[in-house]
């Protein structure tokens, strides 16, 4: 790094830095911060990083809780929605009558991802019974997570309700089917209205309506504002493109009050569109600042890997003009330099056609074990990426890598918690240590039970155990027969050794049942995990991702007990008081629920309930936290937000349409659900296909750019379901193999 650009960053001046993934930013902020705390002797409380998301700041984190930072108070990371948060909760007494809640004085419940989907899932069902949704091929959960989506967007961009959903009706395509799709907005605009009626009434607080409220209030109040913008002098904004139009207006107001201000760039990136980010509002921030710097050397990738960066850019956009040098540039060292006797002379592509899936991933994970046996790779410097990770490629590969004693590691945010087989377990054993509850779980559930909860219990004999000791029907439906009853021709071949196992865990379960108080949800995760399930002998023992799938479902169970078990009660005693209606569990979405069950049981069963109806996960630090010695396996736009390099990426399916396609979502959409799509152009084919070209070209750039020395392309004449793969990326990957003079992938 030249002194002439550390001389810049040591000053209290307000800077704009862009550059590439791999440039040197973060690093930079990180030698800014070191010389705040050091030389200008500045509080570290004084000093705010801002991040899109709280997984992008942990590396801040990690930097400034080592040994050699100077003592003193910790500097604070934040996101927007955390600070908004705070204040809200900080500045409640001036803000709630005004913003129109039924009880100013009650405290705020603020709702996680998986509590919202709670309390709106009763009217997404009533209009689903009415045939509201009819004309839409799209799962109950998916109509939630649509409705919530389309409430964050349009309090991140300012919309009221009714303008978010006009603008949404503009990306409504011309056809037969158009009346039916508007009647469906309409129907989710109903739903949002009831839903956040709802919230003002019982004092609950949605991550939308929590935005709402810092905007509105918190920041047109001039007491409170003044008090935020003092709170904090200096500001280092960290991936500002992934940001969000909400966050960039905060800080153009902010920027005025502050001593010093950093805002980083990656250039080509702005991969959260679809979660609301606002790449193109970073030009009026870069407006703003004192000074721009650029940075054009480049720490991660190989001078061949930069070529293919060229070529790619060059297949989808043509050749363009150099670049304008920014108006405060400085003088760089020469790009990239050459690493391992690499020149760029060639292309670090590697791949290898199949004609059918299995054997594309059979290749792969031979390819991976010869990377690590023969070239001495780290499996945590490899990165299995696919547009969508199904649970049978998760299962193909984490199998396949386990029979060769390689490990892995698999995140994908948008899972639902009750697909994970550890999460199952403990939603089965939940459900027979409550037999209250009447949600007696299936054999078949039992049975994968079992399988999870006991080490060394093979499928076929975990079938066996499940079906001659679980009973379905009659008096012992629900209960678990103790081993010693069994015959003893199943009980040898079970062996006694894992029976042994498993009446432990029985009779762990019947002790919990005979005991004379409840214990929360929640607390029964922690204990049958602490107690049985990670002693020696069980499957939780030694397996950390089923320890972090127990501590998700905790923190879950935990978060829901407390947004909702306030309002239950209210909602009980108000329908005691009036004669004829349905039981008031009914309300929350817990229909059947058995008479004379108590509010800390309703909860309990609610609870189990919405896991079971598969509602998203809310987003847990903890996950995104992947064991770095295994190999990484993700959905792309996943590895991409984890902003972490690895030597090697393989991609997965490249001839699929899922590198190019969005998710069909025909109740929200994250261009026109924007401030900078005029309001009144409706949405064409074209502007469909110059957004799919825009977010390929910034998938592949990223990708590249995250990775130090090679590629594996894996592909199949036929894909996952069997039909012909001829996507745009891997037409995009011909195209630079023909500017290369290399033959192309043939097609089939």
């Amino acid at each position: 790094m030249s002194s002439s650009i550390l001389s810049t960053i040591q000053q209290r001046n307000k800077l704009f830095l862009i550059g590439p993934f791999g440039s040197g930013k973060s690093h930079l902020a990180l030698e800014r911060i070191r010389w705040l705390l050091g030389q200008e002797r500045v509080r570290g409380d004084d000093i705010l990083v801002l991040a899109p998301q709280r997984t992008v700041g942990r590396p801040y984190w990690e930097a400034l809780s080592r040994p050699d930072v100077p003592p003193g108070p910790p500097v604070q990371i934040a996101t927007v929605a955390g600070l908004a948060r705070n204040a809200v909760a900080l500045y409640w007494p001036l803000l709630a009558q005004e913003a129109g809640f039924a009880q100013p004085s009650r405290e705020p419940t603020f709702l996680t991802l998986e509590t919202a989907q709670f309390h709106m899932a009763r009217f997404v069902d009533a209009a689903i019974d009415r045939g509201d949704f009819d004309a839409i091929r799209v799962e109950r959960n998916r109509v939630i997570s649509q409705i919530l989506d389309n409430l964050n967007k349009a309090a991140l961009h300012g919309f009221s309700l009714d303008e978010a959903y006009r603008r949404l009706a503009l990306a409504v395509p011309q056809g037969e089917q158009r009346t039916a799709r508007l009647n469906a907005l309409k129907a989710a605009q109903a739903i949002s209205q009831e839903f956040r009626a709802l919230c003002l009434q019982e004092s609950l607080v949605d991550f939308s309506l929590w935005i709402q409220l810092f905007n509105r209030h918190v920041l047109t109040n001039p007491w409170s504002r003044t008090h935020l913008f003092r709170s904090y002098r200096h500001l280092v904004m960290e991936n500002s493109e992934e940001d969000t139009f909400t966050a960039h207006q905060l800080v153009k107001a902010w920027l005025p009050h502050l001593e010093s201000a950093l805002i980083l760039q990656d250039e080509d990136a702005g991969f959260r569109v679809f979660l609301g980010a606002d790449p193109a509002g970073v030009e009026e921030l870069a407006q703003l600042c004192d000074q721009r710097l650029r940075l054009e050397e480049r720490w991660v990738t190989s001078p061949s890997l930069q070529r293919l960066e060229q070529l790619v850019d060059r297949a989808i956009r043509g050749p363009r003009a150099p670049k304008a040098p920014l108006e405060a540039d400085r003088p760089q060292e020469a790009s990239g330099s050459s690493r391992d006797g690499d020149d760029g002379a060639s292309l670090p592509l590697y791949f290898q056609p199949h004609r059918f899936y299995p054997q594309m991933i059979r290749w792969v994970v031979d390819e991976i074990q010869r990377l690590v046996e023969e070239e001495g790779v780290e499996p945590g410097q490899i990165a299995v990426l696919a547009p969508f990770v199904s649970d049978a490629l998760r299962f193909s590969l984490q199998t396949g890598l386990t029979e060769r004693g390689i490990p892995s590691a698999s995140h994908r945010p948008s899972r639902p918690l009750r697909v994970e087989p550890a999460a199952r377990a403990l939603l089965t054993l939940a459900a027979l240590a409550h037999p209250i509850w009447q949600l007696l779980p299936p054999p078949a559930d039992v049975t994968a039970m079992l399988q999870v909860a006991i080490q060394e219990l093979d499928p076929v004999r975990a079938h066996l155990l499940g079906r001659v000791a679980y009973g379905v029907r009659g008096e012992r439906a629900g209960q678990l027969r103790s081993f010693a009853g069994l015959k003893p021709r199943v009980q040898q071949r079970i062996t006694y050794r894992l029976g042994e196992r498993y009446d432990r865990l029985r009779e762990w379960l019947e002790a919990y049942r005979a005991e004379p108080t409840f214990t929360p949800l929640d607390q029964f995760f922690a204990r049958i995990f602490g107690e049985v399930l990670s002693q020696p002998g069980y499957g939780f023992h030694d397996d950390p991702d089923a320890a972090r799938i127990a501590k998700q479902l905790v923190h879950s169970a935990r978060n829901f007990r407390w947004a909702v078990e306030g309002s239950l009660e209210s909602r009980l005693a108000s329908d005691l008081e009036a004669p004829g209606q349905e039981d008031g569990l009914a309300t929350l979405g817990a229909e059947g629920a058995p008479q004379g069950m108590s509010p800390a049981h309703r909860v309990g069963r609610a609870y189990l309930e919405l896991v079971e109806s598969g509602a998203l996960g809310a987003l847990y630090l903890p996950s995104w936290q992947e064991d770095q010695s295994a190999v990484f396996i993700a959905p792309a736009y996943t590895f991409l937000m984890r902003n972490r390099p690895v030597d090697v990426q393989f991609w997965l399916d490249v001839g699929s349409t899922g590198w190019w396609e969005r998710l069909y979502q025909p109740l929200t959409h994250p261009y026109v659900l924007s401030n900078r799509w005029p309001k009144e152009q409706a949405w064409s084919d074209l502007d469909e296909f110059q957004h799919r070209q825009s977010m390929l070209r910034r998938l592949v750039l990223g990708l590249v750019r995250r990775t130090r020395q090679r590629i594996y392309l894996g592909m199949s004449d036929y894909g996952e379901s069997g039909l012909e793969q001829r996507g745009p990326l891997l037409t995009l990957i011909n195209r630079v193999l023909v500017q290369e003079k290399r033959a192309p992938i043939p097609l089939p």
